[in-house]
């Protein structure tokens, strides 16, 4: 015999959670579209609406003619019941800038701005965000995109002296009581690029970043889901012992050195997780770099075994992307109800 585990509070939950999960795929529903798509009743799905539409996180739209009947409501899924705010710096004519975004619950922009700053500290971000928060009280999670990698908490490599050591998230989760998550830029890009590609669920993929000033890192994907290794340390492939002297510019001196380097760091990913999918990005990367890089990898790869090697031809939007999908998630509740054996 099969059991449902859970009690009336974690059900009546869980039937929430399916009512939005259909309002938020389909954006416009009746309560019999809900119920047919929920499995739930009509009498439990209304009340569940009632619940919804009471705490504003729906609302009632005009009514359609039914056959044979009375007109139904419909109701939509407020998608400002709950924002995100993003924030990450970057550089631009010589300073530095806070890029800040602030988008609903279906990734919507609402304000978007790019703030100069002196310097990367907590005091910048702290003001931004009063004044975010002020303009926009509907904020319930904030995301950091800052390049580096944690450790305990804190940000123990970190682009940005004042953050080093600094347990940035959870500062903010107490200074602001929302929720808070800090990515670094290439595992944001990384999902951000799977995200807006649409590849299937199970795929994996490396990205493969290389900034202009710092050596390159890397976001992996495994089975359509971010790996960060057991202290989050995973990605960062500077640190393998090619004797590729990423610090300077030497690798990058000829076409042909630069296109050798990526295959030998391409092909040794490769080698370990065997991705579905290679992306690559850097500044100086042309497509007429492609086919060299994908011919010197398949050289140092048995047949068969070399991934698809692409090109991103926009890194800002897939780590634009990818702190979007990262910070709406945290507003996601995963409750469900697990079947078990008696």
């Amino acid at each position: 015999m099969k059991n449902i585990g859970g009690n009336a509070l974690v059900i009546k939950e869980v039937n929430i959670n399916l009512v939005r999960r259909v309002l938020k795929e389909r954006k416009q529903a009746t309560k019999r579209q809900i119920a047919e798509d929920t499995g739930l009743s009509v009498v439990t799905a209304g009340s569940v609406l009632e619940v919804l539409v009471r705490q504003n996180e729906v609302l009632a739209a005009g009514q359609i003619s039914s056959s044979g009947g009375r007109p139904a409501q419909q109701y939509i899924y407020n998608d400002e019941h709950a924002l995100a705010l993003i924030l990450f710096p970057f550089e631009k004519h010589g300073g530095i800038c806070i890029h800040c975004t602030v988008v609903t619950l279906f990734g919507r922009c609402l304000y978007e701005a790019n703030r100069p700053v002196e310097q990367v500290d907590l005091v910048c971000f702290e003001v931004i965000i009063d004044e975010l928060l002020n303009r926009y009280p509907a904020i319930q999670a904030i995301g950091f995109g800052l390049p580096g990698a944690e450790a305990g908490g804190r940000l123990v490599l970190s682009d940005y002296e004042a953050l080093r050591g600094i347990p940035v998230a959870e500062y903010f989760r107490e200074r602001c009581q929302k929720r808070v998550i800090i990515e670094n830029d290439v595992n944001a890009a990384a999902i951000g690029y799977y995200s807006r590609t649409g590849r299937e669920a199970a795929a994996s993929a490396v990205y493969l970043y290389f900034p202009d000033r710092f050596p390159p890192g890397a976001g992996i994907i495994i089975n359509g889901k971010l790996h960060r290794g057991r202290s989050g340390f995973a990605g960062e492939v500077a640190n393998i012992p090619l004797g590729i002297p990423w610090s300077s510019s030497e690798w990058q001196s000829s076409p042909a050195g630069m296109m050798e380097a990526i295959a030998r760091l391409t092909a040794t990913v490769s080698g370990v997780l065997n991705p579905d999918a290679v992306v690559l990005y850097g500044s100086f990367l042309q497509v007429e770099h492609l086919s060299g890089i994908v011919e010197l990898c398949a050289g140092l790869l048995p047949p068969g075994v070399a991934p698809q090697i692409v090109l991103s031809t926009d890194f800002a939007a897939d780590y634009l992307n990818g702190m979007i999908v990262s910070t709406l998630a945290t507003l996601e509740t995963g409750l469900q109800l697990t079947k078990f054996e008696a």
